[in-house]
């Protein structure tokens, strides 16, 4: 599996939208909810005073396409959740700020800048259609990858829990409604984390090495005994009959 999220990185790393394309693989929002994002919604420092007291960003809204026209809807399952950034998303999400900054400078200029304060937009400030992101997906990706942009949400679950991630985390930056939800999606993944968590159980108590059991100590025992027996005698070990060498 991790070779198949490599070769997605490596399809699009040198895209515009690299940022986003990261975001969905490692962190699994739905492209609606990263359409609808705003950056007041995004805190990439952590400051005390926002919703919580660090790196995330809160889905509070996504997109929805139907005929290609766009409309604004709460998340799906009526939640609203904050997903947690690690450092290396952090720093992607400051360089696509300098980015749209650099952008928004440009024009400025010459043309008409569309003032969205969306997260993702395209050059000209104008936010992405759920359609057009996932066409772009699919063309940068073509068969290295998973068929559908919705199928990169599978992967960071898939990898949190792998990475031993806590199943109740995974649901809530997921958005599921309940916990039951995650577990009956990712019931192949749960296996091999029981099997993985059974043996790390046997493994806190520490045993010594032992040669066998005493089974297998005695059937050893046994086989020594009847192979000696079965031995012929060595002509200096026969019975001493009061015989004496010739003089």
């Amino acid at each position: 599996m991790h070779g198949g999220v490599h070769a997605v990185l490596d399809s699009v790393s040198d895209d515009r939208l690299c940022t986003i394309w990261n975001a969905f693989i490692f962190r699994g929002p739905r492209r609606g909810e990263m359409c609808a994002l705003s950056w007041p919604e995004v805190s990439l420092d952590g400051s005390w005073f926002r919703i919580s007291a660090y790196p995330h960003i809160r889905i509070s809204a996504q997109i929805v396409e139907i005929a290609y026209r766009q409309f604004n809807e709460a998340p799906k399952q009526d939640s609203v959740c904050t997903v947690t950034l690690d450092s290396q998303t952090r720093e992607l999400w400051r360089e696509w700020q300098a980015t749209q900054a650099r952008e928004h400078e440009q024009w400025s200029g010459e043309e008409a800048w569309v003032e969205s304060n969306r997260v993702w937009t395209r050059e000209n400030g104008e936010p992405l259609h759920p359609d057009r992101i996932s066409r772009r997906f699919n063309r940068l990706v073509g068969l290295s990858g998973p068929p559908r942009l919705h199928d990169t949400r599978h992967l960071p679950a898939t990898l949190a829990l792998l990475g031993k991630a806590d199943i109740k985390v995974v649901q809530e930056w997921l958005g599921h409604s309940s916990r039951q939800i995650t577990s009956d999606t990712y019931t192949s993944v749960l296996r091999q984390l029981l099997t993985a968590e059974a043996e790390s159980t046997i493994a806190v108590v520490p045993r010594t090495e032992q040669k066998g059991s005493g089974r297998d100590k005695r059937c050893k025992e046994k086989e020594q005994v009847q192979a000696a027996e079965t031995e012929p005698a060595a002509e200096n070990e026969g019975p001493d009959e009061g015989l004496r060498p010739a003089a």
